[in-house]
């Protein structure tokens, strides 16, 4: 027994040389400078945004210049042929931004003008360019082959290039750091490609093939068969024998799951949310709905979608009803369960693509199974929902609309990361996706269209909460230049409301003069600043010690 657990335990001198002879491929080797590359963007967002800066405005230069290029001469070096007129038109206006934004940099070569935000501005609006002039283009002429696949992609340009324009610095971010990360995780793709052929083989020569190819062929290797995904097909969808059984337990499991979180909401009790996300079933149906979209399910997708939306319905039904008939009354304002929901980010959103994919791969991978639990908690489904019914009850419309934010969030970015682990890990079927590539494509369309319109709210909202805490900070550090380093006073609060500074601070004594803090707030802002300032004054007795005295007689 110890000699066989020492053979499939290799020291780790042959564990490195192992690992370096299935790396040394061309392949493995293009992964491993992914992997770098986003870990420097990563790690140097201020070079790579003026890196970025500077490849875009180039970018667009030249697709400028070639559309230009084959509106006068009728031959393309890139790209599919289209109408020479809207060619012309596109590389005007492209090649006249690119002009601009060349113009500014070249006026400011310190950069303090042009920032990487108004270069992402002027893409939106080529993007969302492009994409009407798409929409147009089939719209006028509807015979035209695969014109729902065209309509789609210029659909989903024109939502991307509104949102670019309207966020700037917000997109920046977020395409910057997708990008980042889609390289290091293609870069680990890659990598391990390079060890699954090194311990089983594959035809594809590393050297010569693309990085596309080397990742369908990760995608072909990876097929879990036939028999696992009727496994996996039985755990997600409600099918024969026995489906009535299913989704009536499933229908008393929400009923219990909407119950408990409304409870909890009007509790205010974050143990027993934790409780009803636990027990809440909403994650099957709609790791369901990722799954019959990669496989070409229509009929699984249809029955899976028509559960999701039953179920929001009867859980907003629900919690109202029990919240309307509560004898508890509702603190909205400073009830936690219902504070932190209404107000999403783009921060959830990252944290429901991040749950979306651990779902999705513990769905088919067995040995992760058991973190189903983690995942649950980590995206809330049920809460916001009951949040909804509550606000209703209530009559609070901006709440009951910033919860049910959340969950489409939620919603959205689960379907989407479960669509790409399910084709990474194997669950779709490889002949599906080759067979009609664009049918998978037209299919997740409605679902990125509906991400980019989440995304905007949810962007203007991260806008406004770093402008604020960026404003407060300012605040804070005018304040404590203000005081002095060896001041006596202490900081209690600060806090930026419109053009107004709200300043509390506690000390012995007479603070600097007010009309100095409001000079260095003016000088942080660079714009009218009006100061309310609250002193709190501090007084201090201190009693030497004493002897008690001696007791006569």
């Amino acid at each position: 027994m110890d000699g066989a657990t020492h053979e499939a335990i290799p020291t780790v001198r042959e564990q490195l040389r192992d690992m370096l002879r299935a790396m040394a491929n061309g392949a493995s080797l293009r992964g491993v400078a992914l992997v770098v590359a986003g870990a420097v963007v990563l790690a140097l967002p201020t070079a790579t945004q003026w890196v970025a800066q500077v490849v875009a405005i180039g970018a667009l230069g030249v697709t400028g210049l070639m559309d230009l290029f084959y509106a006068i001469t009728g031959r393309r070096w890139l790209g599919r042929r289209i109408n020479r007129i809207v060619a012309a038109l596109r590389g005007l206006m492209t090649t006249a931004i690119a002009a601009a934004l060349a113009f500014v940099a070249w006026w400011d070569p310190t950069g303090g003008t042009l920032s990487l935000a108004a270069v992402v501005a002027a893409l939106g609006i080529y993007v969302a360019f492009r994409g009407l002039i798409g929409v147009i283009d089939v719209l006028v002429r509807p015979r035209r082959r695969e014109r729902l696949v065209r309509l789609a992609a210029s659909g989903l340009a024109l939502a991307a290039g509104i949102l670019a324009a309207q966020v700037p610095e917000a997109i920046a971010r977020t395409v910057l750091v997708s990008a980042a990360t889609a390289a290091v995780i293609v870069g680990f793709l890659l990598i391990a490609w390079g060890i699954r052929r090194a311990e089983g083989g594959s035809g594809l020569d590393p050297s010569r093939a693309s990085i596309g190819q080397v990742l369908w062929d990760w995608v072909r290797g990876s097929d879990v068969g036939d028999e696992a995904r009727a496994e996996q097909v039985e755990a997600l969808y409600f099918e024969n024998p026995g489906r009535l059984n299913k989704l009536g337990t499933w229908w008393v499991m929400l009923a219990l799951s909407v119950a408990i979180a409304t409870f909890a909401v009007l509790a205010d009790s974050t143990a027993v949310v934790i409780g009803a996300m636990l027990v809440a079933p909403l994650m099957t149906p709609i790791v369901g709905l990722a799954g019959a979209l990669v496989n070409g399910w229509a009929r699984r997708a249809f029955h899976s979608a028509g559960l999701v939306a039953g179920g929001v319905v009867a859980a907003i039904s629900l919690s109202y009803g029990l919240a309307s008939w509560s004898p508890v009354a509702i603190a909205f304002d400073t009830n936690s369960q219902i504070v932190s929901r209404v107000t999403p980010s783009t921060v959830d959103m990252l944290i429901a693509l991040a749950a979306g994919a651990a779902g999705a791969y513990a769905t088919v991978n067995k040995r992760v199974a058991s973190g189903i639990a983690g995942v649950a908690i980590a995206v809330a489904l049920v809460p916001p929902l009951a949040v909804v019914g509550t606000s209703l009850s209530g009559e609070r419309w901006a709440d009951a609309g910033g919860a049910f934010l959340l969950f489409l969030t939620n919603f959205v970015a689960i379907v989407l990361a479960a669509c790409v682990v399910f084709i990474g890990t194997g669950f779709a079927q490889p002949d599906v996706l080759r067979s009609n590539p664009r049918r998978l494509l037209l299919t997740l369309s409605p679902f990125v269209i509906l991400a980019a319109i989440v995304l905007l709210p949810l962007m203007l909202r991260s806008e406004g909460q770093l402008a604020t805490s960026s404003l407060n900070r300012s605040a804070e550090r005018a304040v404590e230049e203000w005081l002095g380093w060896d001041t006596e006073f202490a900081i209690r609060s600060v806090s930026v409301s419109g053009t107004e500074v709200s300043v509390a601070v506690e000390g012995p004594g007479d603070t600097p003069a007010p009309e100095d803090l409001q000079e260095r707030l003016l000088d942080a802002f660079d714009a009218a600043v009006a100061v309310h300032l609250e002193v709190i004054p501090v007084e201090v007795t201190t009693l030497p010690a004493v002897t008690p005295s001696p007791s006569l007689g």
